[in-house]
C-alpha cells in the first residue's frame, strides 16, 4: 500500500493550522516504522491508504470513520475526525492536535494489528522533533 496523509475541511473558517512538514514527518515515520516492518506496503503495492484529517465546529469527540474502499481507484480512505474546539482552544495547539491525531492512528492501525506501543513511539519521536521547533511552525 501507498500511504498518503491529507486534510479536508468542508466548513468555512473551521480548520487546523498545521504546517505541511508536520504531516510529512508523520508520514515518513509511519512508512518506516509501520508500513515496512509490518508488511503493509507489500500487501497491495498499487492500493493507496489515505488518511484524511478533518473536523467541523460541532465535532466534539475523536472519531475514525472508514474504511471507505474505492476498488476502481484502488483506494482505502479513513477520516480522522478531530475535536475542533478542544484543539482550537488549547494552550498548546500543536501538542493537543498531535495527541488527538495519534489517538486516531492507534484506533486506525489497530484494524491492521499494529500494536499501540509502535504508534506511541512514533508519537514521542514526532513530538520531540516538532514541539518548540520553528521549522515546524505554521506559515501562511
Amino acid at each position: 500500500m501507498i500511504l498518503i496523509i491529507s486534510s479536508w475541511y468542508g466548513e468555512p473558517g473551521v480548520s487546523f493550522r498545521i504546517y505541511f512538514k508536520v504531516h510529512k514527518l508523520i508520514r515518513h515515520q509511519l512508512i518506516e516504522q509501520v508500513m515496512y516492518p509490518f508488511g503493509l506496503e507489500a500487501a497491495d503495492s498499487e492500493t493507496v491508504l489515505s488518511l484524511v484529517s478533518t473536523t467541523t465546529a460541532n465535532t466534539k469527540k475523536l472519531e475514525v470513520r472508514g474504511p471507505e474502499v474505492d476498488k476502481r481507484n484502488k483506494t482505502i480512505n479513513y477520516g480522522l475526525w478531530l475535536p475542533y474546539l478542544n484543539i482550537h482552544n488549547s494552550s498548546n495547539y500543536l501538542k493537543t492536535y498531535l495527541e488527538y491525531y495519534f489517538d486516531a492512528l492507534v484506533i486506525l492501525f489497530d484494524k491492521y494489528d499494529i500494536p499501540e506501543d509502535v504508534i506511541r513511539a512514533i508519537q514521542r519521536k514526532v513530538e520531540n522533533e516538532v514541539l518548540g521547533n520553528l521549522e515546524y511552525e505554521y506559515r501562511d
